[in-house]
């Protein structure tokens, strides 16, 4: 195996530890927040970490099991086709939501720190829209892209870019 090999390989099986590490932490923090449910989802802000960490382990789980859904054959040890590319390209759009939900979190303790904004008066004007937002947002982006058959390999994962894989670079590739 070359070392181009190798650090595609690399790529490609990492993300079966990050992304593992990262589920168990996001579902730490959701545990954490039903086990004290009755009054942390009171909370506008524990009800965005929620969001935020449902979200990331979504994305967590599409990346740890990239091994099974990139496409076989490609020169590196992979199982997928070019519908588990689609289905990996789905996840991780959608998944991005998880940094929207960062965004929205910011704008929440902006407002109630600097603006001297009361939970409930954030929760009633911007926490429904900004929920709605996001998950339609990025919901749709997702289905789009498997719609017009964006979601393609690249040398690590897949997600957006022309396809085949290599057709940029090799003329006979079609």
């Amino acid at each position: 195996m070359d070392t181009k090999t190798r650090i595609r390989t690399a790529g490609i099986y990492i993300p079966l530890l990050t992304g593992t590490l990262s589920v168990i932490g996001s579902g730490s923090i959701l545990y954490s927040i039903w086990a004290r449910r009755s009054t942390k989802l009171k909370d506008p802000q524990h009800r965005i970490l929620g969001m935020m960490s449902i979200f990331d382990i979504l994305y967590s789980i599409n990346k740890a099991l990239m091994f099974l859904t990139y496409p076989a054959g490609l020169g590196v040890p992979t199982f997928g086709n070019v519908a588990t590319c689609s289905l990996q390209g789905f996840f991780t759009q959608f998944g991005y939501a998880a940094g929207s939900y960062n965004l929205v979190l910011s704008l929440y303790y902006f407002l109630i720190i600097n603006k001297g904004m009361k939970k409930e008066e954030f929760a009633r004007v911007w926490e429904k829209v900004l929920h709605a937002i996001i998950v339609i947002c990025h919901l749709t982006f997702a289905i789009v892209g498997v719609a017009i058959g964006l979601f393609n390999p690249t040398p690590g994962f897949c997600y957006i870019t022309p396809g085949p894989y290599g057709c940029k670079n090799d003329p006979n590739v079609t």
